[in-house]
């Protein structure tokens, strides 16, 4: 059963649409909650007046920060978000009321009745700025949220050595996560006499925590459940309306709803980093690389959130999987009034990436060499030391790959058809999986045969739609040799076996290991002629190297190719992809059609980065917080001819063999449609996405 494609237990439900995601959940006497949003970037709060709201129609209670009986913060890293703010504003989106009343309605005629006394202050929208003397401070340490050093020799004297040299700078934008399913939850008392929460989420342990410190009360009177929801990408990480829904709870002792509206999700909710990027990257005449050099700055906005894990795996990838004489790696994590950034899947790969792989067709193209003979002779091999400095435990299997893609027939040369050009753009990727050394706990899970036996599979993780509980059950009836019917799941809760997050692609290695090896355990046993009920739970976490800071380097890598044929319209600029494809080592794979449609879809998120997806900010605020203006792509944009090429080579990390692919498919798409416009401009764009102004802009087009 592992390697096959199955059908997955939630598909029917979903597609008959009897499906309950969070945001359709109800309960009798169930009020609606709306939030108060600062709406200016920067200010202190002189004063605060709701007693006009609590006098409205429908309205059962008002909250602020007086409310809070515990700890008024909260953030995965550090607890530095308030959670209504008392006395300073930081960002457009930060809360300073709550409203709960009978209605939705109800509850938003009242939020407007609320008086706020605003004193504003100088706003910082520029990180470049940000870590100048005079630059606004937004925190009492100042304006460095995190600092990160990597590499290894020298490399004044490696740089010296090089033959060709070349050099790329450039900006990334803020991306939305656009998931199907906005923000959503709800909150009750339970039988017995716990807050509960159901929502969208990644990890219901890491809710509780926080929601424990927020209502003051131990983590055992607190139930978070994690059903399957409409999407995540990392995006549901950090707390939204968790804390607001269960205060409402604590405070009147009836069911609570939130869900945000899509222009509140896409105006307010945490976003993928904007990085600045400068790349400096050598080779000598034989076409080996000497020395590579970067230099990173993200944009984590107002609040710390995972802004230091993301550049530390920015920071720890910058330099692709390829060999160098010495390396110098360095990195600013910056605040600004821009808004939250966060978890966003590649989780700070995709705008690292971007400046290796231009490097490396560019150099490319000065050595006269093909660009894939050019990266395969530069591939790491097993003990070799990467360009963060730690040493590799296995080759990166990218040259199996490159066999492979070398034959396809999207490598042709340029071609024009009356105004439309089209030429092939190439990109390596690799992707750490796991949360990094120093980060990752590991997965805990339970499996029983019952009496009737059927097999009980119990664990927390979530589903945010990748289908990863699916393949658990693969996994497990695969090596119980069983039906997929006979396994029962239970998942997504705190009364649940920890199995930590869905973040990182670390499910299927490290979850799905925990699962392979519990489901060994109660087979052993079982062939043993053991009678009745059975239990037993497995624990797995990957052996790490020490860490070069909190989160990597990372024990094991996907690996992948990808090659995109572009189209460029020279009378509008407009450029299209029409054909692509993901040459990809997945380690061991047990769904297919599952490992085909991460990497599809992580492609069409891609294409967005890299063509189109942009939140455009004034003052702060989102200015095209709607579908309408945020321009993502569709089905017309996406080529139909789109392929993943599965070459796997078992991983040595985790007894499953596997490697996490959520990630892998997104990262490479920006840089492979750059390097395949390149072939057509001999342009380099300062600013992602590529619009078509830039091009007409840059006079690449004659």
């Amino acid at each position: 059963m592992i390697g096959e494609s199955t059908i997955k237990w939630d598909a029917l439900p979903k597609a008959d649409g009897s499906f309950l995601y969070p945001s359709d959940l109800l309960r009798p006497e169930m009020v609606h909650v709306r939030v108060l949003r600062a709406q200016r970037p920067h200010a202190l709060i002189l004063s605060i007046d709701t007693s006009l709201a609590e006098q409205s129609a429908g309205v059962v209670c008002v909250l602020t920060h007086a409310d809070i009986s515990g700890l008024n913060r909260f953030g995965l890293i550090a607890p530095d978000q308030p959670v209504f703010c008392d006395s300073r504003v930081r960002f457009v989106g930060d809360v300073v009321a709550a409203v709960a009343a009978e209605t939705e309605e109800q509850a938003r005629a009242a939020l407007v009745r609320i008086k706020i006394i605003y004193q504003d202050m100088p706003a910082l929208l520029d990180p470049k700025y940000a870590l100048e003397p005079g630059a606004p401070q937004l925190h009492d340490g100042g304006n460095l949220c995190h600092h990160v050093d990597f590499g290894f020799g020298d490399i004044d004297e490696a740089m010296t050595q090089s033959a060709v040299v070349a050099r790329v700078s450039y900006a990334t934008g803020r991306q939305e996560h656009a998931y199907l399913e906005p923000e959503a939850g709800i909150s009750f008392v339970d039988e017995k006499g716990r807050i509960c929460v159901i929502c969208g989420g990644q990890n219901p342990f890491a809710d509780r925590v926080q929601l424990a410190r927020i209502l003051n009360l131990p983590e055992d009177k607190i139930w978070v459940s994690h059903p399957p929801m409409g999407g995540a990408f990392g995006g549901k990480e950090d707390l939204n309306v968790q804390a607001y829904i269960a205060l409402v709870t604590q405070k009147t002792g009836r069911p609570a709803k939130m869900v945000y509206d899509r222009t509140e999700s896409i105006a307010y909710s945490v976003k993928r980093h904007r990085f600045d990027v400068e790349v400096e990257v050598g080779a000598n005449a034989s076409g080996d690389l000497t020395g590579f050099r970067a230099k990173l700055l993200a944009d984590t906005g107002a609040y710390l959130t995972l802004g230091p894990g993301v550049m530390v795996l920015a920071a720890e990838h910058a330099s692709g999987p390829y060999r160098f004489m010495a390396t110098q790696i360095t990195g600013d994590v910056v605040y600004t009034n821009t808004g939250n950034a966060s978890a966003f899947r590649g989780f700070g790969n995709p705008q690292a990436i971007l400046g290796i792989e231009q490097a490396m067709d560019d150099l490319a193209a000065k050595l006269d060499m093909d660009p894939i003979t050019f990266r395969c002779r530069n591939l790491l091999k097993q003990g070799d030391r990467a360009g963060a400095g730690h040493i590799l435990h296995s080759d990166a299997t990218l040259g199996r790959l490159a066999e492979q893609a070398s034959r396809s027939h999207l490598l042709r040369a340029p071609e024009r058809r009356a105004a439309v050009s089209s030429a092939t753009g190439i990109a390596f990727v690799w992707q750490g999986f796991g949360l990094g050394s120093g980060a990752e706990r590991g997965s805990s899970v339970r499996l029983c045969r019952e009496n009737d036996g059927r097999f009980s599979l119990e664990l927390s993780q979530p589903d945010l739609g990748e289908g990863n509980l699916a393949a658990f059950m693969q996994i497990a009836a695969s090596t119980l040799e069983c039906k997929l019917e006979h396994i029962v799941l239970h998942n997504g809760s705190t009364d649940h076996t920890n199995s930590w997050s869905t973040v990182g692609s670390r499910s299927i290695a490290v979850t799905g290991s925990a699962v392979l090896k519990a489901a060994e355990a109660v087979r052993t046993r079982v062939n043993a002629g053991e009678v009745g009920r059975i239990e037993e739970t497995a624990f797995f976490s990957p052996t790490m190297d020490a860490p070069l800071q909190k989160g990597a380097p990372h024990a094991g890598y996907a690996y992948g190719i990808q090659l995109v044929r572009v189209a460029l319209d020279e009378v509008t600029g407009n450029l299209s992809v029409t054909e692509a494809e993901t040459y990809l080592d997945p380690g061991t794979v047990i769904s297919p059609k599952g490992v085909e449609g991460q990497i599809e879809g992580g492609f069409a998120q891609g294409l967005g980065y890299a063509l189109s997806e942009e939140l455009a900010l004034s003052g702060g605020e989102v200015q095209n917080n709607r579908f309408s203006n945020y321009i993502l792509p569709t089905i017309r944009d996406v080529p139909p001819d789109i392929r993943t090429i599965l070459v796997s080579t078992p991983e040595p990390s985790n007894p499953l063999g596997a490697r996490g692919i959520a990630e892998i498919g997104i990262t490479p798409v920006a840089a492979a449609i750059a390097n395949g416009l390149a072939r057509l401009t001999s342009q380099r764009y300062a600013k992602f996405p590529i619009t078509p102004e830039q091009i007409i802009g840059s006079g690449g087009i004659e």
